[in-house]
């Protein structure tokens, strides 16, 4: 299946400046985007790609898939040109990890976004995710946490299913 692993704060704000508004400051979120990710492929943008910490690039243990158009070649990724190209390279449930333009590209191809919502408002975004409208989505599950001494934000994990399957 299809999916997206996104983390958007109160007006869906996904990025300031190239990193993660709450960058450092939600180690529950890194945790959880691992466990979801590591193992599989995951299909970014090159400027997701670019903005990853250098010990990162590319994302251990997974089958990292960048997306561009004038690169021909990636130290540690595959290079695809086109969305459609990306799923033939990842194969069975691949996951989109941004940025804003490549989840505009692949909402509408997904079958499940796995969201990060986190309860804040972040100043200075640039970058956002895409509104899932009621009749397009539910929610199939949540679970809600709270700030603590390593999470700034109270924060929720939750997974919409596309109630229309593709």
């Amino acid at each position: 299946m299809k999916s997206i692993v996104v983390a958007f704060d109160a007006v869906r704000t996904i990025g300031r400046n190239g990193d993660l508004p709450w960058a450092g400051q939600l180690p529950a979120d890194m945790r959880h985007f691992k466990e979801l990710t590591e193992g599989e492929s995951v299909i970014m943008g090159r400027r997701t790609f670019d903005s990853l910490p250098d010990s990162y690039r590319p994302l251990p243990n997974r089958k990292n898939i960048v997306l561009s158009l004038s690169a021909t070649a990636i130290d540690g990724a595959f290079v695809a040109r086109s969305l459609d190209e990306a799923y033939e390279i990842a194969g069975e449930n691949p996951l989109v990890i941004g940025g804003a333009d490549i989840y505009r590209q692949a909402l509408p191809t997904v079958n499940r976004v796995f969201a990060t919502e986190i309860m804040a408002r972040t100043v200075g975004g640039d970058a956002f995710f895409p509104d899932l409208p009621r009749n397009e989505w539910q929610v199939s599950d949540v679970q809600d946490f709270e700030s603590d001494a390593k999470n700034k934000y109270d924060y929720s994990f939750v997974t919409y299913l596309r109630r229309n399957p593709i």
